[in-house]
């Protein structure tokens, strides 16, 4: 694996990141679509959503909304890997918990998911405000531009932003484990550190991170949902605490797992999707490199 100067794997990380970032839209969409029905519109299992959807609105109604998040998502993930291999590298040029990998890669994923959330957040807002509407219903917004330019005017920026306290303590949280895993169960495929994984190896060590991501956040995420769901002006939330307590009160515990079976569907194929996408498009970068003129140096 070649050796780059810490701009140059910088640069790497948003490449790998930006296309692994296409990889989840164009594959998790319409799981995305049956999570966050289930989880805010008290639907019962997945197959009610499907076919209520397919019913009323069509198939095409499983990418409501994607429009922002295809737009963001690519410079979110690209934020997430360059994140999580900046502070690793960091962490590792100070000397700190170089004898606990697992450790440091807890510390590098939650850094690279703060850092995502920024991006997320107002992305996650816009695509639930779209998923929420329903054909027949009223709708608010035209689309997800028309719903950012509505929202904006209407509220500014924290209208943008409404959930990012929730949003940064689930990314940080769940990106953690979801790194630590992935390196951990990568690392038990390779004889040798310095060749890459093959393509089963990526595809089954993206499917098990996925798994902890999700199986990690995923309470924090139906809490997200709910708050982004509420009404900017009248909301029935007044915290990520509140939400949490009034949820649980009210619907018991299972209700913070709305959805859950759906969400662990939909993360199989997309987290190994994802570390595919970002492998492959890494491996393109260095064998892009080694062809260019350009000199490499040591980080």
């Amino acid at each position: 694996m070649p050796q780059y100067s810490s701009q140059v794997q910088f640069l790497k990380d948003c490449w790998g990141g930006a296309w692994a970032g296409v990889a989840c839209i164009a594959v998790g969409q319409p799981f995305d679509f049956v999570k966050t029905r289930m989880q805010a519109m008290g639907f019962k299992s997945s197959a009610e959503v499907i076919r209520h959807a397919i019913k009323t609105e069509g198939i095409l109604s499983f990418y409501k909304g994607s429009l922002v998040p295809l737009l963001l998502n690519s410079p979110a993930c690209s934020v997430l890997i360059s994140g999580y291999g900046m502070s690793k590298r960091e962490l590792s040029s100070r000397g700190l918990l170089n004898s606990y990998p697992l450790s440091q890669n807890l510390v590098a994923g939650a850094l690279g998911g703060s850092a995502m959330s920024l991006v997320a957040t107002p992305m996650e807002h816009i695509r639930i405000r779209m998923q929420m509407q329903v054909e027949g219903q009223g709708s608010a917004y035209a689309g997800s531009v028309d719903a950012t330019i509505k929202i904006f005017r209407q509220h500014g920026i924290s209208g943008i932003y409404k959930g990012a306290s929730v949003t940064l303590a689930r990314d940080a949280f769940g990106f953690a484990c979801y790194f630590a895993t992935y390196d951990t169960i990568k690392k038990r495929f390779l004889s040798d550190p310095n060749m890459p994984p093959t393509t089963i190896q990526t595809l089954a060590a993206g499917s098990f991170a996925g798994v902890a991501l999700w199986s990690a956040r995923y309470p924090l995420d139906t809490v997200k949902t709910r708050i982004q769901a509420d009404s900017i002006v009248n909301p029935k939330y007044r915290s990520m605490l509140d939400c949490f307590a009034k949820t649980v009160a009210r619907e018991g515990v299972g209700a913070l797992y709305s959805g859950f079976l759906a969400c662990i569907l939909r993360t199989v194929p997309v987290n190994a999707g994802f570390f595919w996408a970002y492998e492959t498009s890494s491996w393109l970068f260095d064998k892009a490199w080694d062809r260019s003129a350009l000199p490499k140096s040591n980080p």
